[in-house]
């Protein structure tokens, strides 16, 4: 894509097509290593002519040709010596001849230019280019040539005014585009920004009184509040996946614009075309590599954001079907992109090192021994890692249930592979490692009960107060504010306990997820009312004052009448 927009841009200012050869990536020569030919490239002008090669240092054998970078450098300046010297273009003849059984490679005109020897295609050429020397010979020179005439043409003043028009021509294209990508930038982080705030974890929390905490709120109806969220939030993350994804794409046109634009510029001098060349491979490469797995995260994103809001749209349908498949889908989607990024990083990286030839058998190597002494390091990291996946993976619970799991009741308002983070009474918020989650009392999976317990007097009926709870939470059962979020209204009631504080009577009701706390509230309201209206006495608890008579007082006195005193162990009251 970079060269595409390098060309684009190369083609308005009104280049010549010569720089398209400067462009072209140029290899970065390497240093002699043992067991591998090396090769490097041979420039004038800053073009690449050829690409030479040489056999690696071996200690203590004897060399029958000059190392790389001296040949590369001997070669370089006879060709630099010609240009410098001048040469009539239109008789110059580069060709070879043998000398010693080896082509040699001459330049000569038909003016000053005498028979200018440039190099020797050596055995070793020819087997690294699969060919014979002679052909090779034969490629050189013509290449040769054209360089030479190449590099003669831009020396001329018409080519250095045309070179330093394009320069200011690229100069001006740039800083008329880079203004218009920024405002395109500054108005996608805007509405970023806005679609950021849409998406706080308040949309996400049921009802306070949904909770069991304080507050008063109406009843919600066929389906909580935090499920009919769900659907909307899904399609917010997927409006948020693509700004994220346009905002990359306008910050890699820039730097597109601005290193190509570089490149361009420095394309158009001889001294600076190496520069260029090199910006071309580095640069470029890691951009592209970055651009391509940023693009195919983000699209792996959108991808998840509609498989889960077409299927939450699916179950939202289905009156028989469960809702816990609502409930995990943003704990799902957190999951799986977390993960696609950390492997579209990691390709990322391998992709680089290949293309900068790095040895990947060494890396695995080295990937292994320092994972091993990761292992140690971060204990405590991996079980998060893998406790979270056996979260997810047996259900255990998901954002949007609410769970105590030692530290109080709470809404679970994020999870991902590490840390679950529960909102409790009066706002607060507590982050727990996946590793420290132990026992898990999920409050909402699938359905809930309220186990409501009650003392009357002793004097009450017990059957006729039973029969009253009854009654009025079928009556309640059958409000239509309240009738589907009652599954059973009576799944359990009896006396669960005599003292002298009264009877307890125990009353099991099954809801809905999340409905228990709204239902309970309003089920005590209406029972009141009802032990009112049969006169059914709730429980009060009683004090019992004891006096004893001290025997040394009863004696003293025994000779004075005095008022009645109660007798010992005798309750007043």
């Amino acid at each position: 894509m970079l060269v595409l927009s390098l060309t684009s841009v190369v083609g308005l200012a009104g280049l010549s097509p010569n720089l398209a050869q400067a462009q072209t990536p140029l290899p970065i020569p390497i240093e002699p290593s043992s067991g591998n030919a090396n090769t490097a490239p041979v420039r004038l002008s800053g073009f690449t002519v050829l690409q030479i090669s040489s056999p690696p240092t071996i200690p203590g054998a004897p060399r029958t040709i000059p190392e790389l970078q001296k040949r590369v450098t001997q070669i370089e300046r006879n060709l630099n010596s010609i240009l410098d010297d001048g040469f009539d273009p239109d008789s110059l003849q580069v060709r070879y001849d043998i000398l010693n059984n080896q082509p040699v490679i001459s330049a000569q005109d038909n003016e000053n230019l005498l028979n200018r020897q440039i190099l020797t295609v050596t055995q070793f050429d020819a087997e690294v280019a699969d060919t014979s020397p002679e052909q090779l010979a034969e490629q050189w020179s013509q290449q040769i040539r054209d360089a030479l005439i190449r590099a003669q043409q831009e020396r001329l003043p018409g080519a250095r005014r045309r070179r330093w028009r394009n320069a200011l021509a690229l100069a001006a294209v740039i800083l008329v585009l880079s203004p218009i990508i920024w405002f395109l930038q500054r108005r996608t982080t805007r509405h970023y920004q806005k679609l950021s705030r849409q998406r706080h974890p308040e949309h996400l929390q049921p009802p306070q009184e949904s909770l069991g905490f304080e507050g008063e709120g109406n009843s919600t109806r066929a389906t909580p509040q935090f499920l009919r969220a769900i659907l909307p939030q899904i399609v917010l993350e997927r409006r948020i996946s693509m700004i994220i994804l346009l905002r990359r794409v306008l910050l890699f046109l820039q730097l597109a614009l601005w290193i190509g634009g570089v490149i361009a510029i420095l394309s158009q001098f001889p001294a600076t075309r190496a520069q260029a060349a090199w910006l071309q491979q580095f640069p470029v490469q890691i951009l592209t590599i970055w651009l391509l797995v940023a693009v195919a995260n983000k699209l792996t994103d959108l991808l998840f954001d509609n498989i889960l809001q077409s299927w939450v749209q699916q179950e939202s349908l289905n009156p028989t079907a469960s809702k816990r498949f609502i409930l995990r889908a943003p704990t799902l989607a957190a999951a799986l992109k977390g993960m696609t990024s950390f492997i579209a990083g990691l390709i990322g990286v391998i992709w680089f090192l290949a293309l900068q030839n790095f040895p990947l058998d060494s890396l695995i190597t080295g990937a292994g021994i320092f994972g091993v002494a990761l292992t140690i390091v971060f204990q405590n990291l991996i079980k998060d890692l893998i406790n979270g996946i056996l979260i997810l993976w047996e259900d255990q619970f998901a954002v949007g249930d609410v769970i105590d799991v030692g530290h109080g009741p709470g809404f679970v308002e994020y999870m991902n592979l590490r840390v679950t983070r529960l909102r409790g009474e009066g706002g607060r918020l507590s982050t727990i490692p996946n590793s420290q989650i132990e026992v898990v009392h999920n409050l909402t999976k699938e359905w809930s009960r309220i186990d409501f317990r009650i003392r009357v007097s002793q004097d009450a009926d017990a059957l006729a107060a039973i029969q009253v709870m009854r009654q009025t939470m079928e009556q309640m059962q059958a409000d239509p504010d309240w009738t589907e979020a009652i599954i059973e209204p009576t799944m359990l009631a009896g006396v669960e306990g005599v003292d002298e504080r009264g009877t307890e009577l125990l009353m099991w009701t099954k809801t809905k997820p999340l409905q228990q706390w709204a239902v309970e509230r309003e089920y005590r309201r209406r029972l009141k009312l009802a032990f009112d209206q049969a006169g059914i006495k709730i429980a009060i608890p009683k004090q019992m004052l004891w006096f004893n008579e001290n025997p040394a007082d009863e004696g003293e006195e025994g000779n004075h009448h005095s008022p009645p005193q109660p007798r010992a162990n005798q309750p007043l009251g």
